[in-house]
């Protein structure tokens, strides 16, 4: 019997990693998909605690799938108490488009917040990433455009490696109470590089914010100050050395 597995994600129905990332899952998995009806991105783990939400089931590729008017961690605690019919064996979110990496802004991630959800109801949960070029990244992040064939290419590969760690994870039994396998997959996959165990770079913050004039400021990505600790290899390490990776993340302390 397959495991059962619940897809979300925060860049929401659109995202053109989607489609590829789902099929790779579901040739493994019973999957059920319920992911944000439009992109909810660096919004963490929010509700939408003043609004009334609607989750509508809609067609995509002959899966299992629903959309939901709210955040990734709205998409997975309402599937998790209302859509599902049972309990699943472990909950996804991704594959993101954009690496996740380095504490503290891990928590700013929609993707890790859903992932965060599942692994608080006691459900092993992992997340999904992917750093990509800059031009690839404004393409597919801010424009929704479909993967070039070169990113579709790496995707693909990634997706396929997803699904087999998904498995081996849940086989081996070591990935529930509490914590969330956070992985990451660097601008040029290779499979027969080494997939390494990591550590989350630790990052002093620093503003995110660029001024933009009249007394408006606009966002603007920074890590701040990245330190590794007690000299462990990093996330951002294995990424700068096009690494594929994997941390282990206890949301209880």
């Amino acid at each position: 019997m397959k495991p059962r597995l619940l897809l979300s994600n925060d860049d929401g129905l659109d995202s053109p990693f989607l489609p590829t990332f789902a099929k790779a899952l579901a040739e493994v998995v019973d999957l059920q998909i319920v992911v944000p009806s439009r992109e909810r991105s660096w919004i963490g783990r929010a509700y939408c605690r003043h609004e009334i939400l609607e989750a509508k089931r809609v067609d995509f590729f002959g899966l299992d799938c629903q959309t939901v008017s709210g955040t990734p961690a709205d998409c997975v605690n309402i599937a998790l108490a209302h859509l599902c019919g049972e309990t699943p064996d472990a909950v996804v979110s991704g594959l993101n488009i954009g690496q996740n990496v380095a504490l503290p802004l891990l928590w700013s991630s929609g993707t890790f917040a859903a992932a965060v959800e599942g692994a608080g109801w006691g459900v092993s949960a992992f997340a999904f990433s992917m750093r990509l070029e800059k031009i690839y990244y404004e393409y597919c992040r801010l424009r929704h455009g479909a993967a070039p064939e070169p990113l579709l290419r790496n995707i693909e590969a990634a997706s396929e490696h997803a699904a087999e760690f998904l498995i081996e994870c849940l086989e081996r039994g070591e990935c529930g109470g509490g914590r969330v396998v956070n992985v990451n997959y660097p601008i040029q996959y290779d499979r027969a590089k080494p997939f390494v165990k990591c550590v989350p770079a630790n990052a002093e913050l620093r503003s995110v914010y660029k001024k933009c004039g009249g007394g408006k400021f606009e966002f603007s990505y920074s890590l701040g100050e990245v330190k590794s600790p007690n000299g462990a290899k990093t996330d951002i390490e294995c990424l700068d050395d096009a690494q594929a990776c994997y941390s282990v993340i206890d949301i209880r302390g």
